[in-house]
């Protein structure tokens, strides 16, 4: 089914089982005082070694404490740091895969000073705790504070330090090393004219802007050998204006290639700093693969991996197949199923958990430096920790989950895994809840293939599953449960609006279950992302939609990697919104409100959907009590409202304990 992902490939001196790659992850999972690695780091990547996947590459490491750019990333400056860098290696390799250590200094987006450093010892001399750059600026990003221009003593010095940062890697039992020139990062920095203004040596022409680079590699190379693998991993577009072009990333390949040999070439796409969509899901899979096509076509003699939006195995196989990729490189992917090459090389793609490009859990609690997670795997970053082990259950016991969203799905799951007889029953006619709903949302598309995944997992699972029944207290008598879950999720709210009883008033979820004939004028009463996606569907079919927000922004409660993709969506289907609104009646002509300014205005509309929040629906359990079987638990929305990741996170730590 997957032949080619499967085939295997030699990088350098090492024989790779598969063509498929772990990407090196920032993940905050190692020691925030001192970078050493710990066991959150160390399970982490074993089970994704475990997992079946070819290579595995560590998250890049710092090779200055003013490249330090967040709080768990890893450190190669320290004898200190050896160690754990051993003990990793010995994890990954245990479990047969190529084991490939990350060299990355963070440069502009550096944060020593946030992490309790008041000043370093750069270039041989003491200097403030300030990121550093090719060229002093300020980022467009207002959490990067502006840069300091390196001396030519400190460019010297990183040089050195990479080298030194190669060493340690094999010396501790790495199988290969990757320099990490991506995204906006030190050495990003050095090739870009857009962050790189010198006149000297190390700036001007495009050869000299990577002259750095150069020195890099061919320190390192004379330092680990001819025959130690040597990956590469190079933007192929960086989507900055006044950045490099594409060709010219092309030709930085080629004096890579001209100046060491380099076993592979990890190609990637945007910066930090990018205003378009790379990772987000207005990208399709595979939309990124015609940058991996001009690489090839320019003959780039090395291997080349891609990842960015690819997250399906039939679409890597076909790029592995046809020659334009030789491994399919995966980040996300990886996070949300550690075990997903397992499954492409048994065949079984409907056990995958594919990752939905929420980018809640990874990029944005990365970025504001809290431990990574994942949306739809909870076990991540938590793979050490015996509260998540998924471990046989002592006792079987019956089991009735009330509820088929995806915090009962996913409480089923475990549960039944772990060798407890389960049943849900569900009183609609699908399996998904509020996931099936936001599913036709435009953005939405990849929960379609979380519910695939839970579909599966309770026909292999043996769970017994009974639709179109609603749980009441007699017939959960009836059931005799042994363990009942109430996972009956949440509800919209109804806000005390005057006129919220007129005949053109909805709710997003008769909305998006075509229970309402919507008019062409559609108002929207309420910013948050729930209202917004359903906004985005609504005028995706043609409608004209203004959305209304009581506060200043809206998709207030939407991370930060996503709003920008609402914004361009929005804009894209001519919707209109307004912040800072009080809403005082609805009418049958539409919307009466006020604005901050204090003008009346009426916004006409044939239909207004009030979506100003959730409440939850937790009128069974307060029914049934805590009594009605001997042990009763309430999860996701229905013990409280949050979002999807709280639900699935929910689901999961119940399913381990009951």
């Amino acid at each position: 089914m997957f032949e080619n992902l499967c085939k295997p490939i030699t990088i350098g001196n090492h024989v790779v089982k598969n063509r498929m790659k772990y990407a090196a992850t920032v993940d905050n999972f190692c020691d925030t005082k001192n970078g050493n690695v710990i066991d959150r780091e160390i399970e982490y990547l074993r089970e994704r070694a475990k997992g079946g996947f070819g290579i595995v590459v560590s998250q890049g490491g710092y090779t200055h404490i003013l490249g330090k750019g967040y709080v768990g990333q890893m450190g190669l400056v320290e004898e200190s740091h050896l160690a754990g860098l051993k003990v990793l290696a010995d994890a990954i390799n245990a479990e047969g895969a190529m084991s490939i250590g990350q060299i990355m200094h963070t440069g502009r987006y550096g944060h020593a000073h946030e992490y309790g450093i008041h000043e370093a010892i750069a270039g041989g001399k003491t200097v403030g705790p300030e990121p550093v750059g090719p060229t002093a600026m300020s980022s467009p990003i207002k959490r990067y504070s502006p840069c300091r221009e390196m001396t030519n003593e400190e460019i010297e010095e990183q040089i050195q330090a990479h080298i030194v940062a190669a060493r340690m890697f094999k010396q501790t039992g790495w199988h290969g090393v990757e320099v990490c020139a991506i995204v906006g990062y030190l050495i990003a920095d050095f090739l870009s004219r857009w962050t790189n203004k010198r006149t000297d040596k190390w700036g001007g022409s495009l050869e000299n802007r990577a002259r750095f680079l150069i020195e890099i590699l061919k320190g390192i190379r004379a330092e680990v050998g001819d025959d130690y693998p040597l990956v590469m991993r190079l933007n192929a577009t960086d989507l900055i204006e006044g950045g490099n072009t594409n060709e010219e990333y092309i030709e930085i390949a080629k004096m890579c290639e001209a100046a060491v040999r380099i076993d592979l070439f990890s190609i990637t796409v945007g910066w930090h700093e990018s205003p378009g969509a790379a990772i987000t899901a207005e990208k399709r899979p595979g939309d990124w693969l015609h940058l991996a096509d001009e690489w090839k076509k320019a003959k780039i003699k090395s291997p080349i991996c891609m990842a960015y939006r690819m997250n399906q195995p039939d679409v890597a196989e076909k790029a592995v197949a046809d020659g334009r990729i030789d491994i399919w490189e995966m980040c996300r992917p990886g996070i949300a199923d550690p075990y997903l090459p397992k499954k492409v090389i048994e065949g079984r793609p409907e056990d995958i958990n594919t990752c939905t490009a929420c980018n809640q859990g990874c990029f944005y609690y990365v970025f504001i430096d809290a431990v990574m997670g994942c949306m739809i795997n909870p076990r991540v970053g938590n793979e050490w920790d015996p509260a998540y082990a998924i471990n046989p259950v002592a006792k079987k016991k019956k089991v009735l989950i009330v509820g088929a969203g995806p915090s009962g799905m996913e409480c089923a799951r475990l549960a039944a895994i772990r060798g407890h007889d389960v049943t849900i029953v569900e009183k609609s006619d699908s399996i998904g809840g509020e996931v099936k709903l936001g599913v036709k949302s435009p953005l939405l598309y990849d929960w379609a293939e979380t519910i695939r995944y839970y579909k599966a997992q309770i026909e292999k699972l043996g769970i017994k599953l009974k639709l179109n029944t609603e749980a009441t207290a007699d017939s959960i008598k009836a059931e005799a449960p042994e363990v009942l879950v109430i996972a009956t999720g949440g509800k919209p709210s109804r806000p005390k609006i005057d006129g919220i009883d007129n005949k053109i008033v909805t709710n997003v979820f008769d909305v998006l279950e075509g229970k309402v004939k919507l008019g062409d004028k559609v108002v929207f009463i309420g910013g948050n992302e729930i209202s917004i996606q359903t906004a985005e569907y609504v005028a995706e079919q043609g409608k004209e939609v203004t959305v209304l927000e009581k506060g200043k922004h809206i998709c207030f409660d939407v991370n930060i990697f996503n709003i920008l993709q609402h914004r361009r969506l929005m804009a894209k289907l001519n919707m209109k919104s307004m912040t800072n609104v009080t809403v005082n009646e609805i009418t049958d002509d539409g919307v009466e409100i006020s604005t901050a300014g204090g003008k009346d205005v009426s916004i006409e509309a044939d239909t207004v959907v009030v979506a100003e929040g959730m409440d939850s629906e937790d009128t069974l359990a307060k029914a049934v009590g805590t009594t009605i079987a001997p042990e009763v638990y309430t999860i996701g929305d229905c013990a409280g409202v949050r979002k999807l990741y709280e639900a699935i996170h929910d689901g999961y730590k119940m399913g381990v304990k009951i």
